[in-house]
């Protein structure tokens, strides 16, 4: 099966977590407007009293704490943490490959799935943007708070026409949505990441000028390394090549290039500041994705 069931990405909502995906402790401020936080929220709301210091902004002093205690005491607001969330996935041919427990667009779609319903049960707005094979090559779902934007991003993870598409980079997809994301958002960007071109780390770079980005990436453990089991047949929905896996010299060029990838990928994210979450299609996608986001929030923290 290529396509996730649908049911399954809407029983998600049922057992939902509730993920510190903003991921930032608010930053407490004692003048109102002001905002350290690199995240932009709506506003500022009200987070604590403590005793008025020299220098304090006096219109923000708490008159009934003051007359209580006999010491003047202050309002502390924090930044309020709704944000946009905004899901990228990759739906091109090559993610429709598989060969342990179920294939790369499957876990693809779980993953963007249950982080959508995290981001809804969190009180975010959530959007969506697919690249690959949708019509015109791409798809975009504006954040909002809205079961409405959430079903039109699942019915979009199980879409079962296929529309011939060329294959869309990534790197051509990031001109479209630097420009969907709002500033201060926070952007998932599911894919294989098998194709690595020499424009993708500046249009990472740009889209992270104005928002937070986390690769995640989904792999088969057979991408690192062909099984030798002789001919191995690959195909997606409209061709197909056949591969001797008991070739040792095309077997080693192949992992090289694998490495290489790999390599490329790893450089940007550290040369940009980026977060990475890896995930193989033998992996429980919900596991996974707790564990890293909770790793990812104590490394912000």
């Amino acid at each position: 099966m290529l396509y996730p069931d649908f049911n399954e990405l809407l029983q998600y909502g049922n057992r939902t977590d509730k993920w510190d995906i903003n991921s930032k402790r608010p930053v407490l401020s004692n003048v109102a407007g002001q905002s350290h936080s690199p995240f932009r929220g709506q506003g500022l709301e009200f987070e604590e009293v403590r005793e008025y210091v020299h220098g304090d902004d006096i219109r923000n002093i708490d008159w009934r704490v003051t007359a209580r205690t006999g010491k003047p005491h202050l309002k502390l607001f924090s930044e309020e943490r709704e944000r946009s969330v905004m899901v990228c996935v990759d739906v091109n041919h090559t993610m429709k490959f598989g060969t342990k427990n179920t294939f790369k667009s499957i876990q693809a779609a779980r993953a963007a799935a249950l982080l959508t319903w995290s981001a809804i049960a969190s009180h975010n707005r959530v959007g969506s943007a697919f690249f690959g094979n949708v019509p015109g090559g791409m798809a975009f779902v504006d954040p909002s708070r809205s079961r409405r934007a959430l079903w039109r991003t699942l019915k979009q993870l199980c879409d079962h026409t296929i529309y011939y598409q060329e294959s869309v980079s990534l790197s051509n997809h990031l001109q479209y949505l630097n420009k969907a994301v709002p500033s201060g958002a926070l952007v998932f960007i599911i894919s294989d990441f098998m194709t690595i071109d020499d424009s993708l780390k500046k249009r990472l770079a740009n889209l992270h000028r104005h928002a937070d980005v986390v690769l995640i990436s989904i792999n088969d453990p057979a991408e690192a390394w062909l099984p030798s089991i002789g001919d191995i047949k690959l195909s997606d929905d409209h061709q197909s090549t056949k591969i001797d896996s008991h070739d040792a010299t095309g077997g080693e060029r192949y992992h090289q290039h694998w490495q290489q990838n790999r390599q490329a990928l790893k450089t940007i994210v550290q040369s940009l500041g980026l977060s990475w979450i890896k995930l193989f299609t033998p992996d429980d996608v919900r596991s996974v994705l707790r564990q890293e986001i909770k790793r990812l929030a104590r490394k912000r923290a």
